[in-house]
This record gives structure tokens, C-alpha cells and sequence, in this order.
């Protein structure tokens, strides 16, 4: 710190606080319920953040005072019930951070005035380490362990101002300054070499040049075309390859970062590369002539699959994934689902039903929340009984069929959306009677006694056609959201249409 206080007081007038008080670190530690580490006790003990006008000791971004980490930290620890898992959260390198959008144990030490943060891990996950400094907040999807240590990061920020890596700039009264030619300096974090100064890289610039000349001419080409360079595909967290008419993927044995990766549309018989990519969150695989899924068996952060319209026969893999959460499997030769039960954290699940025994497999899949149906064959309606075992189900989706009615979901009371796809339903009478249902939506979908539905006393939301949404308008006893409408309308369709909305406000 005395070292960077030499750079910095070349270049500003001097704008770091009084220390604070062990006192007032105790306190702070005692309200977050968080020891600090020595490192950033030891800074605090020096200064107490810095001035509401300086510069921003974190190439701009401003050292936060004591009081203004706690007031910081609040808004996040009041958040993290509720949304501690929300989104994706991607960890660089991996596992070194918990993928998590909101942590307690990460302490706020600067921020940028719009969400993000820059903060000091005390929750790593298995190979980070206590005191590692990272970014996170409202658009910080991407967390990287910036420095290993808070000592390492000044340091980096001294060394940046000695090469001149660096410009200032002055807005009317206020003067700041950035790193390299960066506006704002989480955005630069994807190009530098992390964590700084002990920078961790899944390959070698000298590997990496071997990789690219073994490639064959499509895949040079895809590189050449697609990415800056071959480093930057080999570092990409997200991979989108859709439609390349790609036949293999053994470039990808090195991607050992990706998290995302979309295969859609290709013609790959054989996924073995990808047992390498332990860290992978979220797979597309749609439409491949793909039969077998054995290389992501080991795979244990998976959370999303998607292999929709492929020849894939055995889910067995899928029982050892203990994160998977979405998984959606349309149109492919699967015939026993009974595996998905041990998939204790599967919430979303689409799937074709070919025959009664697949219903009773996943009617016992009791972590379900979200079906989607996408057709049904060989069924009776006694077999959708079968539904009812779904007792935290909360949103379901029918698609290209033809029922006798709903009767099969009047004790699922979690239910909560109702979403029909080209479908008739014959009597909807169950759907007028479901206590928590707050949104039917009919899409392209016809209920012959659509009048029924009116008696539904917990209903917010319809969405129809036009000619559904005018039989219906009067007849509910509540306030009914009807401000989407599927397909086309005339323009004195519109007006009427305009004029309902204008009218019966939500």
C-alpha cells in the first residue's frame, strides 16, 4: 500500500481516509457476522476507504469506507433468500468461486454505482482461497478471482500505473482515471491474464499453437471466422456452434472453461470430447443423429440439457447428475424414463409420452414444478390420472393433443399456469375449479365449453386469440390481464381490443 501511495500521490492530490479503529472493524465483522481477513483488516487500518471525490483507488471504482461496505453488504444479504441462485453464474477460474448470484460472504469493498461490486471472498469455493478478490453483482455474470490476495491486487494496481497502463480523465470538477483504455474496469477483466500476477491459463500459448495446426480446414475456419483468436475460443465460457454441419468436436477436448455450449443443428454422431468439460452448466445437443449420451456421465455441474430431435435411446447417464435441473428430451427413441428419479434436483422436464408406463415413470418424479408435455400417444384418460402424484407441479404445458378434459390435475393445488399449444380440449371444467391458478394461455388451442372457465375466482391472466378473448371479456367476477393476444387482428379488431384495455386497467 505504501508503494502504490507513492504512484498515486504522483498522479492525485491525496484522497485516502484516517484509518479506522479496530473498534470499528469489530463492529462492521460483528453486524456481517464475518471475520475479516488480516489483509484487508490491515488496509483498513491504514485507511478508512477514501473521499467522495477522489479518483477511485480500484482504477476507478472508489475504496468504500467501512460504513459504506455495511451499507453495501445489506442490500445484498436482503436479497439472498430469494435470489442467491437466480440466473447463471459462472466461476473463472472454475471452482474457485461458488456460482452463486448472491453470496453474504463476499464483502463489498468497492462498487460502481450501478450494481456491481468488487469484494473479498470469505466462502471460496474448493480451490479458491479465503481472501480472494473478485467481481460480482447485477450484471456480473461471469465471476473471476481478480487476485488471490488483496496485497496482489494493489500491487497489480502499482505496477499498472509504473508501465503506464492507465489514462485519467477529468469530468467538469471530477477527476478519475481508468485502466488501459477501458471506461470502466470489470469490463476489462475478460481480456486480462487472472488472477493477476499468478495468472491461471487452461493451456499453454505453446500448446495452444500445436492445437490450432492439427486442426482440420473447418474447424481453422470456424476460428478464423468466428473468434479473435485461437486463445480467445480455447478461454470462451460460452460456445455457440449451430448449424456449422460439424461431424466432430475434438477441438473441444481443450475447452475446459465453457460452461455453455450450444450444439444445435450439427451432424454429430459422438460427444466423447466433452467429457473433458467438467465445469459445463447448460448443453444443447438438438437435432444431431447423437444415440448415445455415456461421455456426460461424469459431468456433475450440469444443470440444463436440452436434446431435443436426436436418435438418443439411454438416459442412464443422467442419474449421475446430481445438479441437473432443466432437462428437455422431445422427439427421440427413449423408451424407459425411469432413470429421471434419481435426478433429485430435476424441476423442468419436456418430453414426448409414447405410452402409459413413461407417465407413471414421471408422475414419480416428485421434484417436479414445470412439465411440458409435447404429445401424447397410446393414452387413456384413466392414464393421465397419473398426474396427480405431482404435488409441487406448478406449471404445465400440453402440446398437439386432443383431450377429454383436466380432470387429472384437480389435486395438484400448486398449480399455477396452464399452457395449451395446439391442442383441443373437450371440457374444461377442472380449470374453473383449480384454487391457484393465476394464468391460462391458449395457443393455437381450442376449450369447446370455454365458457367454464370464467368460474375460476383465482384466475389473473388469459392469453388467447382474439375471438377467445372477446366471449370471454365479461364474464369473470375479477379483474383479468388479457394484454397479449396470439395471431392477427384487423385494425377495428385492434380498436375493440384498445379500448377494453384502456377501460379495465390491471
Amino acid at each position: 500500500m505504501e508503494k502504490l501511495k507513492i504512484q498515486l500521490d504522483q498522479k492525485f492530490s491525496s484522497f485516502l481516509n484516517p484509518p479506522a479503529s479496530e473498534e470499528e472493524i469489530q463492529k462492521v465483522e460483528k453486524e456481517m457476522a464475518i471475520k475479516f481477513p488480516d489483509d484487508i483488516r490491515e488496509l483498513y487500518l491504514m485507511h478508512n476507504g477514501e473521499k467522495e471525490d477522489g479518483p477511485g483507488l480500484f482504477f476507478g471504482l472508489p475504496f468504500l469506507s467501512l460504513n459504506d461496505v455495511l451499507q453495501e453488504w445489506y442490500v445484498w444479504e436482503q436479497l439472498e433468500e430469494e435470489f442467491a441462485m437466480e440466473g447463471s453464474s459462472y466461476s473463472v477460474p472454475a471452482g474457485y468461486i461458488k456460482e452463486r448470484y448472491i453470496n453474504r460472504f463476499w464483502i463489498p469493498i468497492s462498487k460502481d454505482f450501478g450494481g456491481n461490486n468488487i469484494g473479498i471472498d470469505v466462502d471460496p469455493d474448493h480451490k479458491g482461497q479465503i481472501g480472494q478478490v473478485i467481481n460480482f453483482g447485477r450484471d456480473e455474470e461471469v465471476k473471476y478471482v481478480i487476485a488471490t490476495q488483496l496485497s496482489d491486487f494493489l500491487e497489480f494496481i502499482a505496477e499498472t500505473i509504473l508501465q503506464g497502463n492507465y489514462q485519467i480523465e477529468q469530468e467538469e470538477d471530477y477527476l478519475y482515471w481508468n485502466y488501459k483504455n477501458s471506461t470502466h474496469f470489470l469490463d476489462a477483466l475478460k481480456s486480462l491474464e487472472l488472477p493477476v500476477l499468478n495468472p491461471v491459463s487452461p493451456i499453454s500459448k505453446e500448446d495452444t499453437s500445436k492445437w490450432m495446426q492439427d486442426l482440420d480446414a473447418q474447424w481453422k475456419e470456424i476460428i478464423q471466422e468466428d473468434f479473435s483468436n485461437p486463445e480467445d475460443f480455447i478461454k470462451r465460457k460460452k460456445l455457440y456452434l449451430i448449424g456449422k454441419n460439424l461431424t466432430h468436436i475434438k477441438p473441444l477436448q481443450f475447452c475446459t472453461e465453457v460452461r455453455e455450449l450450444i450444439l444445435t443443428n450439427n451432424q454429430l454422431t459422438d460427444i466423447t470430447p466433452l467429457n473433458n468439460m467438467l465445469s459445463l452448466k447448460k448443453l444443447y445437443l438438438i437435432k444431431n443423429p447423437l444415440s448415445d449420451l455415456t461421455p456426460l456421465a461424469n459431468l456433475e455441474h450440469l444443470q440444463e440439457l436440452n436434446f431435443n430431435y436426436t436418435k438418443i435411446f439411454d438416459i442412464t447417464p443422467l442419474g449421475r447428475m446430481p445438479r441437473l435441473k432443466n432437462l428437455e428430451m422431445d422427439q427421440t427413441d427413449v423408451k424407459d424414463l425411469s432413470i429421471l428419479q434419481q435426478c433429485q434436483a430435476l424441476e423442468s422436464l419436456s418430453v414426448s409420452i409414447v405410452n402409459k408406463e413413461q407417465l407413471k415413470q414421471i408422475a414419480q418424479i416428485s421434484t417436479l414444478k414445470q412439465l411440458n408435455i409435447h404429445q401424447l400417444k397410446n393414452i387413456e384418460e384413466e392414464d393421465l390420472l397419473q398426474l396427480r402424484y405431482l404435488k409441487n407441479l406448478q406449471v404445465i404445458t400440453v402440446e398437439n393433443c386432443y383431450l377429454k378434459n383436466l380432470d387429472c390435475l384437480s389435486s395438484n393445488h400448486q398449480l399455477r399456469e396452464i399452457i395449451l399449444k395446439n391442442t383441443v380440449l373437450e371440457d374444461g371444467t377442472a380449470i374453473g375449479v383449480l384454487k391457484n391458478l393465476k394464468s391460462l394461455k391458449l395457443d393455437g388451442s381450442t376449450i369447446e365449453n370455454l365458457k367454464v372457465i370464467a368460474k375460476s375466482s383465482s384466475l389473473k391472466k388469459f392469453t388467447g386469440s382474439f375471438e377467445q378473448f372477446y366471449y370471454l371479456k365479461d364474464l369473470f367476477h375479477q379483474a383479468i390481464d388479457f394484454s397479449t393476444i396470439i395471431g392477427g387482428m384487423t385494425a377495428e379488431k385492434q380498436k375493440v381490443w384498445h379500448q377494453y384495455l384502456d377501460t379495465h386497467k390491471v
